[in-house]
């Protein structure tokens, strides 16, 4: 037995191709990242009471920081670090993490934030006397390419929201959920942090980036989809919005207090909303560009563009960029509007043509 496991073990080696690539070996620090619930070193819990307190950042932007710090302090617990535990950085040690968080996040916008996050620790620290050198300019944050966006076409938007399904609970929740994002746009975390008193027809509130708070509007259809799941959900002692629907947290059927849901199991939901309508090609084709909730909040901007006319400054506002240069990823309607111009053009040069 042992022979022929060695014999097949050969054999894939020798089948390998040479050019494949080789399989990527993450540092030992990578599986002792410290959860939500774990401890962090004082000076990293201080840093993060210092964002939540003292800049009034919101908890989402807490949250991440915290998730991106732990990288960190599961590699600061790797080496000889000294009773505190900005005691041994230097330049060294802070260029060998950013070598090894490559391994681990290959994005580079991914690693970006990340590196984002330490730097802003770095001088933290610095101001707190915890280090001696300002270090935070050793920290180099990687360039990277925004992608073009890849909204649903909008000839397929109204066909989309009028195939979702409406069977139960999850299909209404996940309609209205779809309806509102198409909708006003909104980001995931800010969808999912509404209460169900917030909707109302003349436009509600949302707390985005930074803590800034904007206005946006629901169309009568998206407004017509979360009553239709708010009346099947019926009351419950949630007030959330959107809930989990999951079997295990809904106690007799009805929904707990803290029964919210998260940006995380919503990107689940569409996932398998996606499966579902994948059974069937002709309603997987109109699906196929929903492929996260981000996608609709593309969708949101590339047609309020043509509704509008290329009103950037309009999307600017209901999307909540704090600058129009975001929105320059935007391309697909303003390469249409330079399309039509030029065959305008070439439609008014035969024009003079014919005169003469």
């Amino acid at each position: 037995m042992v022979l022929i496991i060695q014999v097949m073990a050969t054999r894939a080696t020798q089948s390998r191709r040479p050019n494949a690539p080789k399989t990527r070996r993450l540092p030992a620090w990578a599986a002792h990242v410290p959860g939500p619930q774990d401890p962090l070193p004082d000076e990293v819990e201080q840093f993060l009471d210092w964002m939540r307190v003292q800049r009034n950042r919101p908890a989402t932007t807490v949250r991440a920081y915290r998730q991106d710090l732990a990288k960190f302090v599961a590699y600061m617990r790797t080496r000889p670090i000294g009773d505190r535990f900005c005691s041994g950085l230097d330049r060294s040690v802070l260029r060998r993490y950013q070598i090894e968080l490559a391994d681990v996040l290959p994005n580079p916008r991914t690693r970006a934030r990340a590196l984002v996050a330490l730097r802003r620790f770095l001088v933290y620290a610095y101001d707190e006397g915890w280090i001696a050198p300002e270090l935070s300019r050793q920290v180099a944050v990687p360039r990277y390419v925004v992608g073009d966006p890849h909204p649903v076409p909008t000839e397929n938007v109204p066909r989309l929201l009028a195939a979702l399904p409406r069977d139960g609970l999850r299909d209404l929740r996940d309609r209205a959920l779809i309806h509102l994002l198409i909708s006003t746009g909104c980001r995931i975390s800010e969808a999912c942090a509404l209460d169900r008193t917030d909707i109302r027809p003349e436009g509600f509130r949302v707390l985005g980036k930074g803590g800034k708070h904007r206005t946006v509007y629901c169309t009568d259809a998206a407004l017509a989809a979360v009553r239709e799941y708010l009346a099947a959900r019926g009351p419950d002692p949630s007030p959330a919005l959107f809930i989990s629907v999951a079997r295990a947290d809904l106690v007799r059927g009805k929904a707990l207090p803290h029964n919210r849901l998260t940006p995380d199991g919503a990107r689940s939901a569409l996932r398998a909303l996606r499966r579902r309508m994948g059974a069937d090609p002709a309603l997987f084709a109109l699906i196929v560009d929903l492929r996260s909730p981000h996608a609709a909040r593309h969708t949101a901007a590339t047609t309020l563009l043509e509704a509008t006319d290329g009103d950037v400054r309009l999307v600017q506002e209901v999307l909540g960029h704090a600058t129009l240069e975001t929105l320059r990823v935007y391309t697909e309607i303003t390469d249409r509007r330079k399309r039509a111009a030029y065959e305008r053009l070439g439609a008014y040069l035969e024009e003079v043509a014919a005169r003469r």
